[in-house]
């Protein structure tokens, strides 16, 4: 929080959107959800789930906090600078991508098919189970952040507006990479989540989850993927990649 502080005003609002946006598609046909078990708990995301989703972008915010600090004493435009602001916002464009392709896709009842062979449908909640509705709901997601951060850019740039007035990018290219980034960082994160994640199999419901206990309160057997590989870890891989992908190109592209 405090980083997100020292990056300014602007940062604060990117992150407060992306929060408002999750929250309120995680209560969205929240009844639906619960009868296909694939809705989140009803006091809402725990510890892990929020560093899952926020992690990245939020170390990505501290490092460049600390260089806003040194720029003090050096005003001339830095590339670094420019790379680290671009990667953070790419990191919260693939996690709001992601919270709302599970949360619509699994707000209507479409059969989820596996991303890496998607010739074969699986049950709601699958870990890599995606749907059409889905697929568009991440791309509005990851839009609707780039979308953010041009308008914010803009109305800094004009107005003088610090900290984000300093960063001296090309509004529509940093646009441009946090979509195509934050996009392509939910579909890294459903292949992920198809091929490393752990599955625990529920004999009770008879289905697949990434959970010890399913939320039926049964006990569940291992069934595959590599058991460090949680549905959080499978959220800090994706978003780690993407954003970095993201932080290397703007060297060239902004």
């Amino acid at each position: 929080a405090i980083a997100v502080f020292l990056t300014g005003w602007q940062t604060f609002l990117i992150f407060f959107l992306f929060f408002l946006s999750s929250t309120l598609l995680t209560k969205w046909r929240y009844k639906v959800k619960e009868e296909k078990q694939a809705a989140e708990m009803r006091q809402g995301r725990g510890w892990k789930q929020v560093v899952g989703a926020g992690g990245i972008a939020s170390i990505f915010a501290l490092a460049l906090a600390v260089k806003l600090v040194n720029q003090c004493y050096n005003p001339e435009p830095s590339p670094l600078l420019k790379a680290l602001f671009t990667a953070m916002l790419a990191a919260i464009a693939t996690s709001n991508a992601d919270t709302w392709a599970v949360e619509v896709g699994a707000a209507f009842n479409r059969e989820p098919r596996l991303i890496t062979k998607p010739w074969i449908r699986v049950p709601a909640g699958t870990s890599g189970g995606v749907t059409v509705i889905g697929e568009l709901a991440s791309t509005a997601g990851s839009l609707l952040i780039s979308l953010a951060a041009l308008a914010l850019y803009w109305i800094s740039s004009t107005y003088q507006l610090y900290p984000w007035s300093i960063f001296a990018v090309s509004p529509l290219r940093l646009a441009l990479i946090v979509f195509i980034f934050g996009w392509l960082g939910e579909i890294l994160d459903s292949v992920v989540g198809a091929t490393l994640q752990v599955k625990y199999f529920c004999p009770r419901c008879r289905k697949l989850t990434d959970k010890k206990v399913h939320k039926c309160g049964s006990e569940t057997r291992y069934y595959g993927g590599f058991k460090i590989v949680s549905n959080e870890v499978t959220n800090l891989i994706a978003t780690s990649i993407s954003s970095t992908i993201a932080f290397v190109c703007s060297f060239y592209i902004l």
